[in-house]
């Protein structure tokens, strides 16, 4: 079966589960320690993949003298993509002008243990835990794979005593695209756990019941990004020349992973094999760009982090929201999501919390309600970045030519 069939069934199995024994306390214990658990053995085989598959492909892209195209189509789609998202994200707001669920209990009975691979610790919203080193180690991710780009720089078999180590390195990388491979096809076990986890925290912590027009903007939000802006900009992008809508439904595999587990490498971790043989991307395309995207190409986070922003504005001080104010904060967050892998798991806090205190802004402590939401609002943002990665390693390939049309049939 196809992974975007297997995903979506067992979305729908997790939601059952949920409703028959998602008010057990045990049940979201057991789904959320799987969920930590998971999370965390793929985070150490993303490890080895950006080791292995993000260095070997930048080498090989040197080598070929292909570098610079796919570095420079790279940063001209994570910017564009964000920008545009960003203000699309005012236009949404605009249309229904939700407010952010602020009470005096939104977010005071929550448990920040279950929200699995969250990056509160960095935020030091809570203490350090026995967990704490995946978190930094996570949070070192954007340097590490600097440190990857420069020993792939370096690795051009352009001297006959390099050769042996780019050849050796090429073929680990195969071995991880293999083994990745069969972790995206068998993923939809993960895809339960996650999902039921993300079912059980909302329906367990209640706040999403009484937030239902704000909960309707971020569906139309998320919804216009990924059947609208997202297919016009890569559609224009492309020329016209690659069916933006197939592009959508042979990426849903780490859309699903992002919207239910929120976990941006994650997503990443399925999306190379994804681009490599659902959307045509040659390797070294799909393991440099898809990376490189997770990192910084963050459109759809900066989008619901506009949202939630402009929310929390309208709830608190709606007099001060102008047309002007509110595109100023759409930018403002724009600029932000590119530094928000510095708190993978919480992006979408991190984006709002910052946003305001650059504009000054004091909101007496209202903007830890997000907590309450998290769960629902980082996926959210994490799903409409998977696709953003998706778009922006095909558009890449499409420039060098060597995008190859992969039939159905052929597709994970």
């Amino acid at each position: 079966m196809k992974t975007w069939l297997t995903y979506l069934a067992a979305v729908f199995m997790a939601l059952a589960a949920t409703l028959v024994a998602g008010q057990s306390p045990i049940f979201l214990t057991a789904m959320t320690d799987l969920t930590v658990f998971l999370e965390q053995t793929g985070f150490c085989i993303l490890l080895l993949m950006v080791i292995c598959s993000f260095t070997s492909g930048i080498a090989s892209c040197r080598k070929d003298g292909r570098l610079h195209t796919v570095l420079i189509s790279s940063v001209i789609w994570a910017f564009a993509s964000t920008v545009l998202l960003s203000l699309s994200a005012v236009a949404i707001f605009r249309s229904f002008s939700a407010r952010f669920p602020v009470t005096s209990t939104a977010g005071s009975g929550i448990d920040i243990s279950v929200f699995p691979g969250k990056s509160l610790v960095s935020l030091g919203l809570v203490e350090a835990s026995p967990l704490g080193f995946f978190e930094t180690v996570r949070a070192l991710m954007p340097a590490f794979l600097i440190v990857c780009f420069l020993v792939g720089y370096f690795l051009k078999p352009n001297v006959e005593v390099i050769r042996p180590a780019y050849v050796v390195m090429n073929s680990f990388s195969e071995v991880m695209f293999r083994m990745v491979r069969a972790i995206t096809i068998s993923s939809y076990l993960f895809v339960f756990v996650a999902a039921s986890t993300f079912f059980s925290t909302l329906m367990q912590e209640g706040s999403i019941f009484v937030a239902g027009q704000f909960l309707t903007m971020l569906v139309i939000g998320c919804s216009a990004a990924i059947f609208i802006v997202l297919p016009l900009l890569f559609a224009c992008t492309t020329k016209f020349r690659v069916n933006p809508y197939q592009t959508v439904y042979r990426s849903l595999a780490p859309v699903i992973t992002g919207l239910f587990s929120g976990d941006i490498l994650l997503t990443a971790l399925i999306g190379q094999p994804v681009a490599r043989h659902n959307l045509g991307c040659q390797k070294r395309i799909a393991s440099t760009a898809i990376p490189f995207h997770a990192m910084f190409g963050r459109g759809g986070s900066a989008m619901i982090g506009t949202l939630c922003t402009l929310s929390l504005l309208a709830a608190v001080n709606p007099e001060a929201l102008t047309g002007r104010v509110e595109v100023l904060v759409a930018l403002v967050c724009a600029l932000v999501s590119f530094c928000s892998a510095l708190s993978f798991g919480s992006e979408i806090f991190l984006i709002a919390v910052l946003a305001l205190r650059l504009f000054g802004i004091n909101l007496y402590g209202s903007e830890l309600t997000m907590l309450a939401l998290l769960p629902l609002v980082e996926g959210m943002g994490v799903m409409v970045d998977s696709l953003v990665a998706a778009m922006g390693a095909s558009w890449s390939a499409q420039l060098l030519d060597v995008r190859v049309e992969t039939p159905y049939k052929d597709i994970l």
